[in-house]
């Protein structure tokens, strides 16, 4: 049957194809589904468990003589239990952990499944995978033989009976309500580590079912272990579950059938090859890109496995040996590097040494995007496979080799940003997705491009350059990978420690604190991206110079620039210290060096890098680097024993100079904001809201939780797109700006959970916020040209002063995460200053702030005030702390204001004290005397929260004065139930 107006055959043949196929991809979406479903975790080890089960059934049946319906339960018991395992050993040590570390895991597991296949006796009666029935039938043309009725019989039946198990049951009830929700599921008493068990040891099982489903279905021959589902296999049940929303079973079955369908379309019509991987490719992105944001807070929390290094002391500076520790270090390690080719001087070991550095390379430019963008990359190798590409065509048209390796790292850095656009809003577990299917394109498809040679057999010569060193030396060749590495090194090291390292890793920690400092959060993780694809294209032609004559797909081993080799990657990285340039070192040394030290078997591999990723995430999370640091640290113990420590002397609040910059000054409307609506989902959030600041005022923002007022902040500085309305900063309409416009133009931000930047020391992170001043430009500070490292200066000496200004000095060495809410608070201010914003808005900057410290707050506001000439827009609930530092009070209710005037004017009026002010004497007692009058007496009422209302934080806070053993252990009922009794 053929549809005369697109021409395609569609006859039955194809459609039956077609719907088999959709269905082993449906069986496969089924068992990724259940376990995001239930744990919000992207399963990557879902296939080689299953793989691992079914060849221990093949050795069953076939050399064993298991019937096939006894051993079919057996291994799905098998099956189950690893699944289980996998759960109580990996998944609830890791519990707490970002869902991105959790994705890696998975990643590691699967390699040890792989590895139990490896190690499973080999099947001495090889032949084709086992099936138990002995039947065919004629549907058209097509014969349809057993696996078929097998995949037909039971892929339908186990999707209905999960959909059912999951809807209809109370335990499923009870699986879908602790994904939700997993702390109000334990309160209500849901098992929820046994949940996680179940429902791993059922993926286990499913997941053995699939793979002895499909594995007859695809004619695969039992014998040497193979890959049973690869990435490509894997990308198509991927997007079959993302159909489902990674949710929904049926829907998961029906994007699994449409997929299959497409194919067999696309093959029985004479499609291009690749054209398949290149639609999935994009289905697949436009499936992510329409998600909405993940709401759990684990999902998009950053990748920051690499241990924090603190700078070292000013005080042991004077010791020789410390201020040179890190030079020291290099040198030998370079020395070591430079006689290993004496040592082993053969041209395989050479080559192998050679192998090493450029994987180094390649760990490198994953550190860079991985490690500090925090955006996950399980297609790294192909931009490896592009600049290797590219310097192939290039060198084979008489370019010489040192100006194809430019080319090359050009060409992988376009291919990054090529990639990099869309994949701006994407982050953690779904970014992970699109660059597998990146992967699979490019091994399918756009490395068989005309632009690219037409194969099969590729050929780089190496030439010589300077027109004396002959490259086609082995040890030569080596000595040249090493130079490259040396400069990438040092040169991406030292831009860690520029502008452009802290702002990258500022926007992986707090992308809206960034945007506040008007750091563009868009050009942080395209230069990221740009700069990781380029380091990856160099190290592609150094590659491909290495190996000299290559194939892109071989019968015999992996596909050499394959989607494979970037889970090799991850684990590699991981293993050596995430975010460390030392640890991607470190970690090609371990994990593509020890094998070739000690043979490169499957088992070796699969042990120093499966095994060693899960060990290291469980026990040790910063991976080899961290045992490097421990060595740093108890050594600049041992130098603290002999140096006799200055007293620290206190550097008084408000007592140093800071830097004057020329204000203009300024008369009339700072801010006015007119008739500003948003909603959310349809639900009104704010109805018309308006205010107006003139300059040098303070506005106060008060009302109840969900009035909108930080919704209006939100609205007011870019992180919430209004559906209508006006926000005017200065004269000039901003509502179309971006956040980090809005910064430039003046506009400061402190946010509700100061929590800003984890990973950054307070020193960086005021350097962050003088960003506001002069943009650091990518290429000077890769060069360290003369006027970056002049404007790296000039922000030291600056951010000095801020520091000294505001008595921070003894925390400036502190990463941000170690410092208490107050302190942290204060580098708010601190910040603030050095961005020298005219118009601050501050959201309840006293929030978990001890009383002691909130009595400070008011005095401190104003005098930033002062220093800057600023217009300060705050929402606080103290109410004597925004009563007495507010020029005018607007008054919020459910979206609407209600009151707005002077402060006593506000405080007085009918329906502010009706809406949200009380007559609670605790409350007023947290933010000073309590007032004589009645008037005075009305504060917020939620100040004063019921036990059972408050989140575990807020009765841990309650629980400090309590003599409670443990109290950062306690659940929140029991702890609930301490402070009842204490009572």
């Amino acid at each position: 049957m053929t549809i005369p107006v697109i021409g395609w055959d569609i006859g039955t043949s194809t459609l039956v194809i077609g719907l088999l196929s959709g269905l082993t991809y449906a069986i496969l979406a089924a068992g990724l589904v259940l376990i995001y479903r239930a744990t919000k975790v992207i399963n990557f080890a879902h296939g080689e468990i299953g793989a691992f089960g079914a060849a221990l059934l093949a050795k069953m049946v076939l050399d064993w003589g298991w019937a096939y319906w006894l051993a079919l339960p057996v291994v799905l018991a098998v099956g189950a239990t690893f699944g289980a395992i996998v759960d109580i050993a990996v998944i609830r040590r890791l519990s707490k952990a970002p869902r991105l570390i959790l994705l890696v895991a998975t990643i590691g597991v699967g390699q040890i499944a792989f590895l139990g296949r490896v190690l499973l006796p080999s099947i001495q009666n090889a032949g084709s995978f086992p099936s138990p029935l002995d039947r065919q039938a004629k549907i058209g043309s097509l014969y349809v033989h057993s696996p078929e009725f097998m995949v037909i019989a039971f892929v339908p039946a186990v999707i209905v009976g999960l959909s059912i198990f999951l809807t209809r049951t109370p335990f499923g009830i009870a699986i879908r309500a602790a994904a939700d929700n997993g702390d109000r599921a334990e309160l209500a008493g849901i098992p929820i580590k046994k949940i996680s068990t179940v429902v791993w040891a059922i993926a286990g099982a499913l997941a053995v079912l699939t793979v002895v489903l499909i594995n007859p279905l695809r004619g695969t021959t039992v014998g040497l272990p193979s890959a049973s589902v690869g990435p490509g296999l894997l990308l198509r049940a991927l997007a079959a579950a993302l159909v489902g929303g990674l949710v929904s079973l049926p829907r998961a079955l029906a994007g699994g059938i449409g997929i299959g369908l497409l194919e067999a379309l696309y093959t029985a019509n004479g499609a291009k090859p690749g054209l398949v991987e290149v639609t999935l490719f994009v289905f697949t992105l436009i499936l992510v890109l329409r998600r909405p944001p993940e709401t759990d807070g684990r999902a998009s929390t950053s990748v920051s496995l690499s241990p924090r290094v603190k700078p070292l002391p000013q005080a042991l500076m004077q010791l020789w040996w410390i201020r040179r520790m890190s030079l020291i270090t290099v040198a030998a390690i370079v020395c070591v590097a430079i006689l290993l080719p004496v040592l082993f001087h053969t041209s395989s070991q050479t080559f192998l040494l050679t192998r090493v550095l450029v994987f180094a390379l390649i760990g490198i430019s994953v550190t860079v995007l991985a490690g500090w963008a925090g955006q996950l990359t399980l297609g790294q190798f192909a931009f490896v496979g592009v600049g290797a590409l590219t310097a192939t065509q290039l060198v084979g048209h008489g370019v010489s080799f040192p100006v194809a390796l430019f080319y090359a790292a050009v060409g992988g850095g376009l291919s990054a940003l090529v990639v990099g656009f869309p994949a701006l809003r994407v982050t953690g577990p779904f970014l992970a997705i699109t660059t597998v299917g990146f992967a699979v394109a490019s091994q399918a498809w756009l490395f068989f491009q005309p632009v690219f040679g037409s194969g099969p057999t590729y050929l780089l010569r190496r030439s010589t350059i300077l027109g004396f060193i002959d490259l086609n030396s082995e040890r030569t060749y080596y000595y040249l990978c090493l130079v490259v590495l040396l400069i990438a090194a040092v040169g991406v090291s030292r831009l860690r420690s520029t502008g452009i390292g802290r702002t990258i890793i500022a926007v992986r920690d707090n992308a809206p604190a960034a945007a506040s400092f008007a750091v563009s959060p868009t050009m942080a993780k395209l230069s990221a991206f740009v700069f990781s694809g380029a380091l990856a294209g160099l190290a592609g032609a150094l590659y491909a110079g290495a190996i000299v004559q290559f194939q892109l797909n071989s019968a015999d081993q992996p596909a050499i620039f394959g989607p494979d080799q970037s889970l090799l990657l991850i684990s590699m990285v991981v293993i050596g210290g995430l975010g460390s340039v030392p640890g991607a070192i470190l970690g090609a040394v371990y994990v593509v060096g020890l094998p070739a030290v000690f043979g490169d078997s499957a088992a070796v591999g699969l042990a120093t890098s499966g095994i060693g990723l899960l060990l290291l995430l469980l026990y040790l999370p910063g991976g080899l680097m961290e045992l490097v640091y421990r060595v740093r640290a108890a050594l600049i113990a041992f130098a603290s024993t002999k140096i006799v420590a200055a007293p620290i002397t206190g550097v008084g609040v408000l007592a140093a100079q800071i830097p004057s910059r020329p204000r203009p000054q300024r008369t009339g409307t700072a801010l006015l904001v007119e008739d500003v609506f948003v909603s959310f989902n349809g639900r009104v959030v704010l109805k018309g809201a308006s205010i107006e600041a003139r300059h040098a005022e303070v506005i106060g923002l008060i009302g109840s939780n969900g009035a909108g007022k930080s919704t209006l902040l939100n609205a007011v500085s870019g992180f919430v797109k209004p559906d209508s309305g006006r926000v005017v900063l200065n004269g000039t309409d901003v509502a179309s700006l971006p956040p980090h416009r809005r910064a430039a133009l003046g506009m400061g931000r402190v946010f509700q959970d100061a929590r800003m930047f984890s990973d950054l020391t307070l020193r960086e992170t005021v350097k962050v916020a003088l960003e506001a001043h002069e943009r650091s430009e990518f290429l000077p500070h890769l060069l360290a040209l003369p006027p970056a490292r002049r404007a790296e200066r000039v922000k030291a000496k600056e951010a000095e002063a801020y520091i000294d200004f505001l008595g921070l000095g003894r925390y400036a060495d502190s990463f941000l995460s170690d410092l208490s809410t107050g302190t942290r608070r204060i580098v708010e201010m601190c910040c603030l200053l050095a961005q020298g914003s005219s118009l601050l808005l501050l959201d309840e900057p006293t929030a978990g702030v001890a009383q002691r410290e909130t009595e400070a707050f008011g005095p401190l506001i104003k005098r930033i005030q002062q220093e800057l000439s600023a217009t300060i827009v705050i929402i606080e609930h103290d109410i004597p702390l925004v009563m007495s530092i507010s020029d005018r009070v607007y008054c919020f209710a459910a979206g609407e204001l209600i009151a707005d005037g002077a402060p006593e004017d506000v405080r007085n009026n009918p329906a502010v004290v009706a809406a949200y002010l009380g007559t609670d004497e605790r409350a007023i007692a947290r933010s000073g005397k309590v007032p004589s009058s009645a008037t005075e007496t009305m504060v917020p009422r939620q100040r004063v929260k019921p036990l059972d209302a408050c989140t575990r934080a807020e009765l841990l806070e309650r629980a400090i004065g309590l003599d409670l053993p443990s109290r950062s252990r306690l659940s929140k009922n029991q702890l609930l139930a301490a402070i009842k009794e204490k009572q």
